[in-house]
């Protein structure tokens, strides 16, 4: 192991999206919560649906099946040990949650059931004949000149037949759950949350030896609230020598300040920082 990686900052021999993710957003959240190891985050229904959604997810695209009893009792669970029904954690929570997402644990399964079920049409009618090559597969990839990882986890990637029959093109996909609504047109496009399927595609298609232009990638969004049948949305990721370039740039200077020790607070990033107004930012 070499002399930097050993002195990396976090104790870690990796990065990983989500670090990028914080300490582009807040510099100083980032250091308090993976060098300072400083956890004040606090349960949240968002969490719990999203998990048992995105594992329902993934067993569909393994097996065509999906254990929807079970998932349904993770999410009562997690109600139940958490008080996301009780009065009084609602009432503790902010404007926005009550106007949208105050309804109680059958409303959420109703949401996921839903999703689940349009998953399957959808991903047919999307890309006709896939194949699950594989769900939730790990990376762990040198960045150059770093000494340092990048480690993910690929919620799924799918092969599908070329038009002309020559082979496959390979999809890198993304689940995401989202309010009836879907993305603002400036979320598809911030190059913050593209990075995040930029850098897996450079990553993956480097690690199995598979050219780029062979490999696509995109979120689908499972939205809650929205009709049977309009719950799936695709959204593609374009990536070109501009957008590699930009992504590895995030990446190479998050790897860069944290070690030379620069953590610089985020004003513009505070409304929903668990840190705000704590005696760790002021």
């Amino acid at each position: 192991m070499s002399k930097n990686n050993k002195e990396f900052p976090t104790g870690k021999q990796h990065v990983s999206f989500s670090e990028i993710k914080s300490w582009k957003e807040c510099s100083w959240r980032h250091k308090l919560v993976h060098i300072d190891k400083i956890d004040m985050s606090e349960p949240s229904p968002f969490l719990d649906f999203g998990t048992a959604v995105h594992e329902g997810c993934e067993t569909y695209l393994k097996t065509k099946k999906t254990d929807k009893e079970k998932l349904f009792n993770d999410i009562r669970v997690a109600w139940d040990k958490y008080g996301f029904d009780n009065p009084e954690w609602i009432k503790k929570q902010p404007a926005w949650y009550l106007k949208s997402s105050n309804v109680g644990v059958d409303r959420w399964c109703e949401w996921a059931e839903n999703m689940w079920n349009d998953v399957p049409s959808f991903l047919d009618e999307t890309f006709p004949g896939w194949e699950c090559f594989e769900a939730e597969e790990m990376l762990y990839e040198a960045v150059e000149n770093k000494d340092l990882n990048f480690k993910g986890y690929i919620d799924g990637i799918i092969k599908v037949p070329k038009k002309k029959g020559e082979g496959y093109n390979y999809w890198i996909i993304d689940w995401k759950t989202a309010n009836t609504y879907g993305w603002r047109r400036s979320k598809k496009q911030d190059i913050l949350m593209t990075s995040q399927l930029i850098l897996y595609k450079n990553f993956w298609s480097r690690k199995h030896n598979i050219d780029l232009k062979d490999v696509r990638c995109g979120f689908i969004l499972l939205k809650r609230g929205a009709k049977p049948g309009k719950v799936c949305e695709l959204v593609t990721v374009s990536v070109g020598p501009k957008s590699l370039e930009r992504a590895g740039k995030i990446l190479n200077n998050m790897i860069t300040s944290v070690r030379r020790g620069i953590f610089l607070k985020n004003r513009e990033s505070c409304r929903y920082c668990q840190f705000k107004d704590t005696k760790f930012c002021t």
